[in-house]
């Protein structure tokens, strides 16, 4: 590969980071005044840079994704809204009759593969984003077990409710 394309491949890949850093910093003060800007260019500086210098290491993701289990990624992002409202309605009752317990453990399966890059990758991915919606947080792969756990705090839905992407099916 000529010493242009490298240039080219690693300058597009610290903006692209970059950028979605910076993005998603401003989304997350919800601002635009001059200080938050400049620090969000400055976050999005580091990010880059990180990413950058991870990547051409090859550690960044010794966790990758496969793109099928990336068409899956809309399901958390639709149930984000029925779950605050859920979350919304326990919470005023735990106002008016409190209780001394809420919710519930859950695990469901979900297989475990030989330990890999791709695999920490696969459970990584269903850990963070199964944990998405505030109704359910993924606590984590029971790997020896091939169990994923979670806690809801209103019970429902199968065990699709707690392996909201699908990746732990064979």
């Amino acid at each position: 590969m000529s010493e242009a394309r490298v240039i080219l491949r690693r300058v597009a890949a610290w903006l692209t980071a970059g950028l979605l850093a910076g993005g998603i910093y401003l989304l997350l003060i919800d601002t635009t005044s001059l200080p938050e800007l400049i620090v969000a260019v400055g976050a999005a500086v580091i990010a880059g840079s990180g990413f950058e210098l991870a990547r051409e290491q090859k550690t960044a993701g010794g966790i990758r994704a496969r793109l099928r289990w990336l068409s899956t990624v809309h399901r958390p992002l639709l149930k984000a809204p029925s779950d605050i409202v859920t979350v919304s309605l326990l919470a005023l009752r735990q106002l008016i009759r409190p209780r001394q317990v809420n919710g519930t453990f859950r695990a469901v399966p979900f297989r475990c593969g030989p330990d890999s890059d791709i695999e920490t990758g696969r459970m990584a991915l269903a850990e963070s984003l199964g944990s998405f919606a505030p109704n359910t947080i993924i606590v984590g792969v029971d790997v020896e077990r091939e169990l994923i756990l979670g806690h809801q705090l209103r019970p429902g839905g199968g065990d699709e409710a707690i392996d909201i992407l699908g990746l732990g099916e064979g």
